[in-house]
């Protein structure tokens, strides 16, 4: 990523205060090593030493000087202040602070690292200036933040520069989806603050979270639940950051759930940087793969929604010229409310589309679609002899390419008879029920007769193509959605409730979700309603609780990469089936559309 021509004017034997000193560095020369010299001694860039840490390289150091002035005197912006003139004026030790740009490729995803110094100094030329150069020299651009000593001001630091890069992303040439935030030490505990609690909680507006923090030799032991993915690094031989400590919140946070790693080395003390020439050389690029492993963005199956809802077009209510087919499916369950004894058997029907082209050869995404009260099984699309305009829509917004080809199912919760879902108390304890039917005998009998992405229909299999298989529904459909999210998050990872409410408990909601095991990156939920819909005002109070209540769990985004909540809403629609086509278009036009 580095087209600056290499320079040699810094060696080992140039004084450290020549470098601070020299011009082209400007006002911000003092940042390049501790602004608090008390905690660094040596004079050359050979000699020098940091309190804490151990393992300087000498060649690095050297490197990454002239690094630095080579890419100022090509007049490269390789240093920015987070904060206005008028801030650093109000509060001079803001001064003090910045980020230094290690560019990589234009265009890429970048990451902040953030060096210890026990929040009393910023040993950035050992802990975070190396790593930034490495990470550069991969493609990714790489952000060495000097921030204000103390816990509070350091983190309150770390949300502006994140706030920074996310507003000046296109002057940067910076990818913001799926950041990283790494740190050592201090800097470590940042990295791992900022990434469970949010930029929200130090000062600045909600942006999204990292996909993955990179959190070595820091005894920070607390686990919440909102960790994100997570990797270590420690030595046994680390008399501050305890290596069992270390472990035991790794384990934690995979017991979560979360994606987590350490890496445990034999016999090294604190502060082993980038662990050049020691046991540990190599950890980097091992988290660098850690954290790729973790891009919602690159591992999104799923597209970006737009600002508002798009109305289906006039010309998709007309017969499309490239026809799905609907075939009615036949498969034996058993009574709702005895479910578990397998008393009654009963024999039920849904209907399932296949798009056109559909071939035995390509494996399908699976999305079953529930329909409202005082409806059944055929109530939304049709059948084979008499489907209705909906069906249209589909074919067109697949021949269009709007909407990736896919097998939609539509079942039915009645029971014993067909007017079971026209009474509402009655209907509401069906849905709660639904989910055993769904999972034992819908699904197996859909995904073992159609080609999806289920190797097989055992549950294991079934759990397995999770990512491959949605749950949606308007009015008591939304109901519906909401108790497969309670019970079934096994095997579904898309949601679409519209206009359908369960709780406006948001912590509730996001207990729902850890009880299955599972966390804020294994689902996303497309919602929706009209402002003229009666049932308006209490479904999008739910919304909004789980977003405002639980943000740990719920995080408002319009894709996948950057949260798993999106709502919208439609200006003077009402309880009907224009509402429910046009949300359920939308919907489907974004799952597993990531093109």
């Amino acid at each position: 990523a580095d087209s600056v021509a290499e320079g040699n004017l810094f060696t080992e034997e140039t004084e450290i205060q020549d470098v601070i000193g020299d011009p082209v560095f400007a006002d911000y020369g003092q940042l390049i090593f501790p602004v608090d010299r008390g905690y660094m001694s040596g004079s050359t860039l050979k000699d020098l030493h940091l309190t804490w840490y151990n393992y300087i390289d000498p060649d690095k150091t050297v490197e990454i000087c002239n690094y630095l002035r080579n890419h100022a005197e090509a007049g490269d912006s390789i240093f920015y202040d987070i904060y206005t003139e008028e801030e650093k004026t109000a509060d001079p030790d803001k001064a003090d602070t910045g980020l230094f740009f290690f560019k990589g490729n234009p265009g890429e995803k970048f990451a902040i690292i953030n060096a210890g110094g026990g929040f009393a100094y910023v040993g950035a030329m050992h802990d975070s200036f190396p790593h930034a150069l490495e990470l550069s020299k991969i493609g990714y651009n790489a952000f060495a933040l000097i921030y204000r000593p103390g816990a509070q001001t350091a983190c309150e630091d770390l949300a502006r520069a994140i706030a920074f890069i996310y507003e000046h992303a296109d002057e940067l040439e910076v990818d913001t989806s799926d950041y990283s935030l790494w740190g050592g030490s201090a800097g470590a505990r940042m990295a791992a603050w900022l990434g469970t609690y949010g930029t929200e909680s130090f000062g600045e507006k909600k942006y999204p979270r990292p996909a993955a923090v990179m959190v070595n030799y820091t005894g920070l032991s607390e686990v919440t639940g909102y960790e994100p993915p997570t990797y270590s690094a420690v030595g046994t031989s680390d008399g501050i950051a305890n290596w069992r400590t270390m472990q035991s919140r790794i384990n934690g946070i995979k017991a979560n759930g979360t994606d987590a790693e350490i890496e445990v080395f034999e016999g090294l003390p604190h502060g082993f940087g980038i662990g050049t020439g020691t046991n540990a050389e190599g950890w980097l690029d091992r988290a660098v793969a850690f954290w790729e492993r973790n891009m919602r963005a690159q591992n999104a199956l799923s597209g970006v929604f737009p600002d508002e809802l798009e109305y289906i077009p006039d010309s998709y209510h007309k017969v499309a010229e490239h026809q799905g087919e609907l075939q009615k499916l036949t498969y034996d369950t058993w009574e709702s409310f005895t479910y578990e004894q397998h008393s009654q058997k009963l024999t039920k029907e849904a209907w399932v589309y296949l798009p056109y082209g559909y071939s035995e050869d390509q494996k399908y995404n699976v999305f079953y679609i529930s329909h409202g009260g005082w409806s059944n099984e055929t109530t939304l699309m049709g059948t084979d002899k008499n489907p209705t305009y909906f069906k249209n829509v589909i074919d067109h917004a697949i021949e269009d390419g709007k909407m990736v080809p896919m097998i939609l199912v539509f079942p039915t919760y009645n029971n014993t008879s067909e007017s079971d879902s026209g009474d509402y108390s009655l209907a509401i304890k069906l849905t709660d029920r639904f989910h055993n039917e769904l999972v034992n005998d819908l699904i197996p009998a859909v995904e073992g007769k159609y080609s999806t992405y289920a190797e097989d229909t055992s549950a294991e299999g079934l759990k397995a193509s999770r990512d491959h298989r949605g749950f949606g529904g308007f009015s008591m459909g939304s109901v519906n959605t909401w108790c497969t999210f309670r019970y079934a998050m096994d095997y579904f990872r898309y949601f679409m409730p519209a206009s359908g409410n369960y709780t406006t408990d948001g912590q509730y909601m996001a207990s729902l979700v850890t009880e299955q095991g599972y966390g804020p990156d294994d689902f996303f939920i497309f919602s929706a309603s009209g402002t003229n819909d009666f049932a308006y005002s209490a479904f999008k109070a739910q919304i909004m609780a789980m977003g405002n209540d639980a943000p740990e769990m719920f995080r408002f985004a319009k894709s996948e990469s950057e949260g798993n909540l999106c709502f919208m809403e439609r200006e003077g629609y009402s309880h009907d089936f224009t509402a429910t086509y046009e949300y359920t278009y939308n919907g489907l036009c974004f799952f597993w559309n990531n093109k």
